[in-house]
């Protein structure tokens, strides 16, 4: 509430010295008065700066003498008080400062584009503040009657939240509210469930490519066949995180319980508020990372939520179960931003960049410390990689710490276009790479990364075809296009119009449409800005008669003029061509020159050039993408 504070004149003032004074200027201020028969007449001594329509009000500008003065006649004038209104927000939990994943510090990462699978007793699919993708109940029985995975327990909606509560002015916010959620119901309503059916679960994320699963369970027992799955699905890529159990009050040494206990599974025990081990968190070699889980408030199933007697859909739990999906939202952070980072990888950061806590290093409390979003990763060489229709950059960070690497595909080291880092185009699919590099202490070791391209995504273009990637490469530079059917038509001849084209978008030519030179080019010709362009700057000069001939294919000898005449590469004159169909009388004999010279242009054979044979659209892709070029298509 902003206050009105009335101004009383100091006595001191009064009484000063005559000889010294001050003249102080009045403030003015804004008041929000209301208007009756009483004070209408009144008010127009007063500068009004707005009445409204609807209601009988207004707000006026008055001086510290005149406020004064309302003040006095409060039975005439009636100053209404005026409130400060915020936008409304997400509750935020002050657990995520623990984790440096406040939004302001995780910014521009949700977790978007991220599939999240929680394994537990199904999401509340009503609750205003999730959005669950979908998902599958793995039970031989209780499968819900409408949505066979909702909630009927309320802990798989309570996990849901910390990871995943929408960012929309209502109730909290998950750690990374853009993930894809899924439900996998694989536990009873009594919060119970059997090998078969968690496994059933397992599969169920495995065949649906989920990112990360969060498994908040736990038993005593070492169950052999359900370490089985979870060794495949993390063998496959995926990360698996689960709570380590709540039973840290036990007298044995190791209480870390089972599925936290196994290689394949990240261990989360649980912490405090202040940073210090939760009393009934386990504890053990298998701890990996710690998080808070004392007291966190998240969504809760609105019929289920009876016991803090405000059934709003928001309810605060303790355990290791809470902990948990604040390791999972860390990790989903962490896969949006390095969306090609392995599963191990992922991993690893996650385990650099935690905040020691405890003993120095790993310990059996805190693991490698509490879970920490970091926006600079210093401790750790990795390859980034980033994706663009048809191009992938890939770059290796921290180099400093290497001394040695080495990037393969299918068994072949790929050529780096500056130190450390590779600029490569593909078709729409899915591309593995293998990263050997030595550490400066002398381990050495290798890393699997795969990458997916969703474009170009022409139905009769893959990646075995020898011109696919020049192809990516000028579809990438928004040069070369498909059809509307969604081919690319890669054998099909390409007229001179195309040619002059594609030339003119490489060189970013005019291709406004306008009137041409040439009787046979008129101003609706798709190519004649680009044609009347290149005309202009040199590229081209058309036929003796005055036309141009735009639906005519293009030969071999009349693509190296043009690129040539384009790019203008230098030549040797005395290295002469050994082609025995080409001489030095032909008026494309020193453009092929050149371009073979610089290894834009090649033979159809060692001893044939061809030159009056008709180019494709992928072997003109070929030339126009090594002629921009060449460090990585010659």
């Amino acid at each position: 509430m902003k206050y009105i504070v009335s101004i009383a004149i100091s006595s001191v003032l009064l009484l000063s010295s005559l000889n010294t004074y001050e003249v102080m200027a009045e403030s003015t201020h804004h008041v929000v008065v209301k208007i009756d028969q009483k004070n209408k007449e009144l008010l127009k001594k007063y500068k009004i700066l707005h009445s409204f329509d609807t209601i009988p009000v207004a707000e006026i500008e008055v001086s510290t003498s005149q406020l004064r003065e309302l003040q006095s006649e409060s039975s005439i004038f009636e100053i209404l008080p005026e409130y400060t209104y915020e936008i409304s927000s997400d509750t935020i939990s002050p657990s995520y400062k623990q984790l440096k994943a406040l939004p302001s510090q995780v910014t521009p990462y949700t977790g978007k584009g991220v599939k999240v699978g929680i394994l537990d007793t199904g999401i509340d699919t009503e609750h205003s503040d999730l959005h669950v993708r979908g998902g599958f109940c793995s039970l031989s029985s209780n499968c819900g009657s409408g949505v066979a995975y909702d909630d009927d327990n309320g802990h798989g909606t309570h996990v849901a939240g910390t990871i995943a509560a929408l960012k929309n002015n209502s109730g909290i916010q998950g750690i990374a509210p853009n993930v894809e959620l899924y439900a996998i119901k694989s536990l009873h309503q009594n919060g119970a469930g059997e090998t078969f059916e968690l496994i059933k679960g397992v599969e169920w994320a495995m065949a649906n490519d989920i990112d990360i699963l969060n498994l908040s369970v736990e038993t005593d027992f070492d169950d052999r066949f359900f370490k089985e799955v979870l060794d495949k699905a993390y063998a496959s890529g995926m990360v698996i995180v689960a709570a380590s159990g709540n039973d840290g009050d036990s007298k044995l040494t190791d209480t870390v319980r089972y599925p936290a206990k196994y290689d394949s599974v990240i261990g989360v025990s649980a912490i405090t508020s202040s940073n210090t081990g939760w009393n009934r968190s386990t504890r053990g070699p298998s701890v990996e990372v710690s998080a808070p889980g004392v007291a966190i408030l998240s969504t809760y199933p609105r019929n289920l939520d009876l016991e803090d007697g405000t059934q709003n859909g928001y309810f605060s739990q303790s355990g290791t179960s809470m902990a948990a999906p604040h390791v999972t939202g860390v990790l989903a952070l962490y896969k949006e931003r390095f969306p090609n980072m392995s599963n191990v990888k992922l991993r690893q950061l996650l385990q650099v960049t935690a905040t020691d806590l405890g003993a120095i290093g790993r310990d059996e409390v805190f693991g490698y410390g509490v879970a920490t979003y970091e926006p600079t990763i210093t401790e750790i060489p990795f390859l980034d990689s980033t994706v663009s229709n048809g191009q992938i950059m890939l770059t290796l960070q921290n180099k400093d710490a290497v001394s040695s690497w080495k990037l393969t595909e299918n068994g072949e080291p790929l050529k780096e276009v500056a130190s450390a880092k590779w600029e490569l185009y593909r078709p729409a699919g899915t591309y593995s790479f293998n990263f050997t590099y030595v550490m400066k202490n002398g381990d050495a070791m290798t890393e699997k990364v795969n990458v997916t391209l969703k474009n170009p995504a022409f139905t009769d273009l893959n990646k075995s075809q020898w011109f696919s990637s020049h192809v990516s490469y000028l579809y990438f530079k928004e040069q070369m296009n498909g059809y509307k059917d969604g081919s690319f038509k890669p054998s099909n001849e390409i007229t001179r119009a195309e040619a002059v084209a594609l030339l003119g978008r490489a060189m970013n030519l005019n291709g406004e449409e306008r009137v041409t030179s040439f009787k046979d080019v008129g101003s609706g010709n798709f190519a004649s800005g680009y044609i009347q362009s290149a005309y202009e700057t040199g590229i081209l000069s058309g036929f003796p008669d005055g036309s141009f001939k735009p639906s005519q294919a293009v030969t071999r000898a009349e693509m190296a003029i043009l690129i040539q005449n384009a790019f203008l590469f230098p030549s040797d004159p005395n290295k002469l061509l050994s082609f025995t169909d080409m001489n030095t009388g032909m008026a494309s004999y020193e453009a092929i020159q050149a371009l073979v010279q610089q290894g834009i242009a090649r033979g159809v054979s060692t001893t044939q050039f061809q030159p009056h044979a008709k180019m494709t659209r992928s072997a003109y892709s070929v030339f126009l993408a090594r002629a921009q070029n060449p460090k990585i298509f010659k």
